[in-house]
């Protein structure tokens, strides 16, 4: 089947109209537009189609914008659209992930994680549901435990272990860390009256334990109520044991029996040391300061836990001890998941080992790369590999800069410094690398894409544009995919080359021309492309083709003899076809007859035409420019060959007669036509309209038509439209 591309835009970014079908029997399209033409406002229309967004016209928003691009008779697809800019430092290729994963390391990858995720996942449900947060919270406990242990989330675990070894239960264990450390309980408790109060009350409190028959400083009565929690539990007075609890002086001892005997002298205790006068008034002084409504919770804990306050007199240091009592209490799920993550490295750093020795797509794209970018200054690698594949993790590249002996690598993080490195064209060729990616990436999936590629190759020096060359022959000659290229540029000797590539063959190469906005494409020939010359000569019976064959004969003369003679004469024939292409002194009296003898003697196997050799050149000029102006709009390359010599020739003659009319001696023959136009503005400075005219002509019509395809480019250029007004106003105005 045959794609066909169907495209009716008006008002997108300057087109004003295009309506076009383009069939191909080729995938790779070529449009050749000069500048200002159509080139980049079709890349930025179709740019929005692939971003899903509608084109507009800039300069005019107020206008109503057509975009109906249809590929087969149906809308295309945004997806189906990839916009290749001339260059563009931000872009990132998409796709990484699901094409990069080496499918077994990437399932041996997460399988270890998954692992070490689940034990995590217990140990992140047991700890919220210890610090008040509660088990089906999704409070960050990463960072809680980061933050507090001063390292990334397992080296922080890691570190703890000897020390949870010795680590035992502590009252202060339970408390609620959600809280007691809420972030408007903190703002209240650091501030310095606050502060002031609770360390009067935990002195106070100090004071009141020390002077206990039973409590000390380092015994308080919650660590009492722990043992008789732990003799409770274990039978011990049922067994007919007691136990004693001596005072400080060791002297007088009291025996308990009875757990109930026990757990009553312990809340004496504590009534006790709660019930003091000056204690109480010292917690009423603290407990007003819980003012705001929003630490009621705070103030009714505390309320009940007022053993926590001294505590409080050193956030940071509790804030540790109350976490490493969580952890304590949770040390099942601790134990499994540090044994989980031990075991769970040494595999990664095996998969991580044979992720970076395995070949993958990154590495064919940069051996890709590398292959034919050859005259670049570095050689690049993928700095991030195991990432890659396992992680799906963008690529970094690297640069491996190397130059005799000297050798330097630039990590992907210093691109910034490396840009300043390089010129314009290599820096592109980064650029070109993600393009190759994103091609890989299509290609891989089998994914159908219509390519716009826009000048890509600007900007490149002849050796890195051929590789830009190369690279698009593959794309269109890829197997296995219907790729489809429309190939944009205003560079004419890049055209001839994808075209001999039969990268875009002839039949598929347009040129695009501007009218009042619209926009129309007209085909090129093959001749026309690579060797005008070789066609004309089997339309040598048109006097167009007779008159813009001359400078192709004088060029020929100029490179196979030489505009001199061995002895430093001029050379006669190269002499009279400039004085048939420049208005000289002899220029009236030359014929066709003189025209056809310097043919003859050039191209001696090529039949001159039959026509009346008695007829003046200069009249057979301008005749036949006269008849250029009924030709229809076209890639014309031999009609604005015709226009932009009969036109210098007019203000040339014109120029020479203003000069002479003012200095007779005034000698014209050694001077081109930017020489003449000078001398007329130093000599007739008061002539604004004439000389502005002049400026124009010398400005449009090149001043010599070459040999070389390549140097056509100007007048192919040119607007046919412009030439034609041109000569019109010439001929009006420099009578």
């Amino acid at each position: 089947m045959v794609d066909t591309l169907s495209l009716n835009l008006k008002n997108c970014y300057g087109i004003g109209k295009l309506e076009v079908e383009l069939e191909f029997k080729h995938k790779g399209y070529a449009i050749y537009a000069p500048n200002g033409v159509m080139k980049t406002s079709f890349a930025k229309t179709m740019l929005d189609i692939s971003k899903g967004e509608q084109p507009s016209d800039l300069a005019f928003p107020d206008r109503d914008s057509i975009c109906d691009v249809k590929l087969n008779e149906e809308p295309i697809k945004q997806e189906d659209i990839f916009v290749v800019r001339p260059y563009d430092e931000k872009y990132s290729p998409e796709g990484v992930s699901t094409l990069l994963a080496n499918d077994d390391l990437k399932k041996r990858y997460e399988e270890v994680h998954k692992d070490i995720g689940e034990a995590k996942k217990d140990l992140d449900k047991k700890l919220r549901s210890l610090s008040g947060f509660g088990d089906r919270s999704r409070e960050n406990i990463d960072s809680i435990i980061e933050g507090i242990f001063d390292g990334k989330y397992y080296d922080a675990l890691l570190h703890l272990e000897s020390e949870l070894e010795g680590t035992k239960d502590a009252t202060f264990g339970n408390a609620d860390y959600k809280i007691i450390f809420d972030p408007k309980v903190l703002k209240l408790l650091t501030d310095d009256a606050v502060g002031a109060t609770v360390e009067e009350f935990a002195q106070k409190y100090d004071e009141l334990t020390e002077s206990s028959p039973i409590l000390r400083k380092q015994f308080q009565y919650h660590n009492i109520n722990q043992v008789q929690q732990q003799l409770e539990a274990n039978n011990f007075f049922n067994a007919g044991h007691s136990i004693n609890l001596s005072d400080e002086s060791g002297l007088e001892k009291t025996e308990f029996t009875t757990n109930e005997s026990l757990l009553d002298k312990i809340e004496a205790e504590k009534l006790r040391v709660l019930s003091d006068i000056t204690l109480r008034k010292k917690f009423d002084a603290f407990n007003a300061k819980l003012k705001n409504k929003e630490l009621q919770a705070f103030r009714d804990y505390i309320t009940q836990n007022q053993h926590l306050l001294p505590e409080l007199q050193d956030l940071d240091a509790y804030k540790r001890k109350l976490w490493l009592q969580y952890i304590h209490k949770a040390r099942d799920e601790y134990d499994l998941l540090i044994a989980k993550y031990k075991s769970g490295q040494e595999e990664l750093a095996t998969i991580v080992s044979e992720a970076r020795a395995d070949p993958n797509d990154w590495d064919e794209v940069i051996k890709d790369f590398n292959r034919r970018f050859l005259h670049l200054p570095f050689k690049l690698f993928v700095e991030n590999k195991p990432d890659v594949i396992l992680k799906d993790t963008a690529p970094s590249i690297g640069f491996n800069f190397v130059d005799g002996k000297d050798e330097r690598v630039y990590a992907a993080t210093q691109r910034g410094d490396l840009l300043r490195v390089l010129s314009t064209g290599e820096a592109r060729a980064l650029y070109i690398l993600n393009i190759m990616f994103e091609v890989h990436t299509k290609w891989k999936i089998r994914k159908k894409t219509l390519f716009i590629f826009d000048d890509v190759a600007d900007s490149f020096d002849y050796k890195n544009k051929f590789a830009i060359i190369d690279y698009l022959e593959d794309v269109v000659k890829v197997e296995d995919i219907n790729f489809l290229a429309i190939i944009l540029t205003h560079n004419f000797d890049f055209l001839r080359t994808i075209e001999s590539r039969n990268i875009c063959p002839a039949h598929q190469c347009r040129m695009a021309f501007k009218n009042k906005g619209e926009i129309t494409l007209s085909d090129f020939k093959q001749s026309d492309i690579q060797n005008p010359f070789q066609k004309w000569q089997g339309r040598l019976t048109e006097a167009v083709i007779q008159i813009a064959y001359i400078p192709f004969l004088r060029n020929v003369i100029e490179y196979t003899q030489g505009k001199k003679n061995a002895d430093g004469s001029d050379n006669a024939d190269y002499l009279i076809l400039t004085n048939m292409l420049h208005y000289k002194d002899n220029s009236e009296g030359l014929k066709i007859e003189d025209y056809k003898e310097v043919f003859k003697q050039t191209f001696p196997n090529v039949t001159f035409p039959e026509i009346d050799l008695s007829l003046g050149i200069l009249e057979h000029i301008f005749s036949t420019a006269d008849q250029c102006l009924d030709a229809n709009d076209g890639i014309n390359l031999e009609h604005k060959i015709v226009l932009s010599v009969a036109t210098r020739i007019w203000a040339e003659k014109y120029i020479i007669g203003k000069m002479r009319s003012s200095d007779a001696s005034y000698d014209p023959a050694r001077k081109l036509t930017g020489h003449l136009v000078q001398d007329f503005k130093d000599r007739f400075n008061n002539q604004t309209e004439e000389i502005g005219l002049m400026k124009r002509i010398n400005l449009i019509t090149p001043s010599n038509i070459h040999i070389n395809a390549f140097m056509y480019e100007p007048i192919l250029d040119m607007g046919f439209g412009e030439l034609k007004a041109l000569y019109r106003e010439v001929k009006a105005g420099l009578d």
